[in-house]
């Protein structure tokens, strides 16, 4: 049986084995959403935790649920539409009909759970690409992440830049997206506190170290500003979302 393990010690839980065991493949980017890199030291308990929608919580998905609900709208609705869009498009949340040019809500979208989790996705595909690329995600100084991600303490600072004009992937990172991580955005992230989430056209800023957000918020959120923000209709800005519906989850921008 393959083990998805490079140190033996999961990056979520910090167990080892023989207490836990990694037979399941991580995937960084869901599955569903067409994810293909698989990471390694995520336990099979805790990759179950991220993939299934908690006991007891009525409207609230799994945590990867939630990364592939939103981005997936993202995906369907920043691309031309015609009348067979609608046959490519899969969702619990959402529905698409071309010819009467209606989305429609159903009833078991929650604003408020799926915008937790859709946060805490951004913090679990941060730390998992991260320990993918350095074999450092067992740091104590990503403490914070774990919390957050894993066990739901805290509630940290997620920021969205806003366009009007929105460089799209091509045909084939749509298709299967990938996280971008460069050696230039972890020496920021380890100047700054936060990581640079450019995931199929859509830039979100996570705040890793609160005490250099603390420090530095308004000098890197403003040097965010003045590279990423494009000035087009003049409402364009990088703000603090607690509402998923806040980023223009249908493209409305786009699409009438």
């Amino acid at each position: 049986m393959r083990q998805y393990k490079e140190t033996g010690q999961c990056i979520w839980c910090g167990k080892m084995e023989p207490n836990v065991s990694f037979s399941t493949a991580p995937h960084i980017l869901p599955k569903r959403l067409g994810g293909t890199e698989v990471g390694f030291d995520v336990c099979d308990d805790c990759n179950h935790y991220f993939g299934t929608a908690p006991k007891g919580k009525f409207g609230v998905p799994s945590i990867d649920h939630a990364l592939k609900e939103i981005f997936g709208a993202f995906r369907m609705f920043s691309q031309n539409l015609d009348s067979q869009s609608y046959k490519n498009f899969s969702s619990a949340y959402f529905s698409y009909r071309h010819k009467p040019g209606v989305i429609r809500i159903k009833n078991n979208f929650n604003s408020q759970k799926i915008t937790r989790q859709f946060k805490r996705g951004l913090y679990e595909i941060f730390l998992q690409k991260y320990h993918f690329l350095t074999k450092d995600g067992n740091n104590p100084k990503f403490d914070f992440v774990r919390n957050f991600a894993r066990y739901d303490i805290g509630n940290p600072h997620v920021y969205y830049a806003f366009n009007n004009v929105i460089l799209a992937p091509g045909d084939e990172e749509r298709k299967n997206p990938i996280l971008h991580m460069s050696d230039k955005l972890i020496e920021d992230m380890e100047k700054y506190g936060f990581f640079n989430i450019w995931l199929l056209g859509h830039n979100f800023y996570i705040e890793v170290f609160p005490i250099l957000t603390n420090m530095y918020s308004q000098k890197y959120l403003q040097m965010q500003a003045n590279s990423t923000l494009l000035n087009a209709c003049g409402n364009e800005a990088i703000y603090e979302f607690d509402d998923i519906k806040k980023i223009d989850i249908f493209m409305q921008r786009f699409n009438s």
